[in-house]
């Protein structure tokens, strides 16, 4: 338990209870978050203990990353690892999982645009699920391609501090790169694909005429 100290807290220093208060929580969570190691001991004031508030920053971003999916014992080990820099080793997540910065485009407007066009919603939804299968596949291969060049050096370096904003500006960038690489390749691969379609349509149709000859 770190020893008392006798300066007096500041108007910003929160207790406990209104930590509590300030983000939502319970002081029993809290309490659990802090023995899991999510939260730095308070610092004791006489006998109440008090939190800065870059705290509740920190209580925030837990609660958004553990809302995404992050297991407390991953952020855990995200901060173990980051040391002083864990915070910041936050805020790289929050960057990896932040949605594109794009105009949206949701998958319902996208299946009422198709059903303007003609497609059936039968065709669409089996599409679609088509489509989610691929898309999978190419999300893990640029995950594991970040993970092998970018992170696991990253991480076996000891986290240091000053490569923080490289590992930053990596992690910004990483998801709009992805994007436009997939839109690329699909243009590619869409041209080839009409060209064959028509090419086998004109074949169709060439025999067709063959035969009523």
């Amino acid at each position: 338990m770190p020893a008392a100290d006798n300066r007096q807290p500041t108007p910003d220093d929160l207790t406990i209870d209104e930590l509590a208060e300030r983000t939502g929580m319970t002081v029993r969570n809290l309490r659990e978050w802090r023995t899991l190691g999510l939260l730095p001991l308070a610092e004791k004031r006489g006998r109440i203990g008090f939190y800065p508030p870059a705290v509740v920053d920190r209580v925030e971003r837990i609660q958004k990353l553990h809302a995404e999916g992050f297991t407390l014992e991953l952020i855990g080990r995200m901060l173990d690892t980051g040391g002083e820099s864990g915070d910041d080793v936050m805020r790289l997540a929050e960057t990896l999982t932040a949605p594109l910065l794009r105009d949206p485009v949701s998958l319902e407007e996208i299946a009422a645009s198709l059903q303007e066009i003609g497609l059936s919603t039968e065709a669409i939804r089996d599409s679609t699920a088509e489509i989610m299968a691929h898309a999978e596949g190419i999300a893990e291969i640029f995950e594991r391609v970040w993970l092998d060049q970018i992170w696991e050096p990253f991480v076996e370096a000891g986290m240091p501090e000053d490569d923080l904003p490289r590992i930053q500006e990596a992690a910004a960038r990483v998801q709009p790169l992805a994007l436009d690489a997939v839109v690329a390749v699909f243009t590619v691969a869409m041209e080839a694909q009409i060209e064959k379609g028509i090419a086998r349509e004109l074949g169709l149709a060439t025999e067709r005429d063959v035969k009523s000859t």
